[in-house]
């Protein structure tokens, strides 16, 4: 009797060892999250850094040697963005233990607006002092977010214009003026002041005619503004210079400004938001007289046109020849 209960006793003995031993054997898990998305300003002199925060957890009853990676390519031409990991691309975690990890992005300078996407892997390359025999890795994405901002250049095809009016038919003349948009996205452009040009010459009953308000500019293209200055109808000059000649001369010194008609909106920067151009305008107004489309008042064999109180006395001359 007795030694069979030394057989039973050694043969559970033997029953239990292997599953102590496979208790030994580690089964590594990681678990990563990092923040949904991070923003960058990337306009001239901007500092393009940002910090995205991830937490790294050990969920296991031991110790873990845990390794960082990122899927940038590491050249920053090339994606537009470089990414390093200021604590390390290896990280201890004891048994338990979370961490809060920074990855340190920088965003090349002047970057455009696209969608880019960075992802984070967390491996478990050793796990209760042993290398892993399984893959434990988790990964987590994020949104690189650019900020847009505004830089945009306003010339004149020529600074001075000259129009000169030699009659009384309609006139206009056209001016140019060229956008390049030097911001990162493309943006809606308008008029943001031209009052005083338009105002000036309303006073001379002449007008400015403009095609379009505002118009879309993409990222780096050139837009060419136009508009027109012109008259329909009689030009007071009553208040312009007068030359010997007859010559009346107005000289205007004006300037016109540009800018974004969507600069209010939320995470937009203003780095340049307006671009300004001087014209100086010179209308020459020449010697000529007025001409009616009315000939009523003409009288055959005379030139020019006569008022109503010169045919009357003309006709009463004639009637008093009659009588003798």
């Amino acid at each position: 009797m007795k030694k069979a209960a030394v057989f039973i006793l050694v043969f559970f003995t033997l029953a239990m060892i292997p599953t102590n031993v496979q208790a030994q054997v580690a089964t590594p898990a990681v678990d990563l999250q990092c923040e949904g998305q991070v923003s960058f300003d990337v306009y001239p002199g901007a500092n393009t850094t940002s910090i995205m925060n991830c937490t790294l957890t050990n969920p296991n009853t031991y110790n873990e040697t845990i390794e960082l990676e990122n899927s940038l390519s590491g050249d920053i031409h090339v994606d537009g963005f470089y990414a390093t990991f200021p604590d390390g691309d290896v990280i201890n975690l004891t048994a338990h233990e979370e961490k809060v990890i920074t990855v340190k992005i920088v965003a090349l300078n002047e970057l455009a607006i696209t969608p880019r996407v960075i992802k984070i892997n967390a491996t478990v390359i050793e796990a209760n002092g042993s290398t892993p025999t399984n893959v434990a890795r988790s990964v987590n994405s994020c949104m690189l977010l650019i900020n847009a901002y505004d830089n945009y250049e306003v010339s004149p095809s020529f600074m001075f214009h000259q129009l000169d009016i030699v009659s009384a038919d309609p006139v206009g003349h056209q001016i140019t003026m060229s956008i390049v948009n030097n911001g990162n996205s493309a943006e809606r452009l308008g008029i943001g002041s031209m009052a005083d040009l338009i105002q000036e010459l309303d006073s001379y009953n002449m007008v400015v005619s403009i095609p379009a308000t505002n118009y879309i500019v993409n990222y780096s293209d050139t837009y060419l503004f136009n508009f027109s200055i012109g008259s329909n109808s009689e030009i007071n000059a009553s208040t312009w210079l007068e030359f010997d000649n007859g010559t009346r001369q107005i000289t205007i010194d004006t300037n016109i400004t540009i800018v974004n008609v969507e600069s209010g909106r939320g995470g937009y920067y203003c780095y340049e938001c307006n671009g300004s151009t001087n014209l100086i305008i010179q209308i020459n107004l020449l010697p000529f007289e007025y001409q009616s489309d009315d000939d009523s008042d003409s009288v055959p064999g005379f030139d020019g046109h006569l008022s109503m109180v010169s045919i009357i006395l003309a006709a009463f001359v004639i009637a008093q020849r009659n009588r003798y």
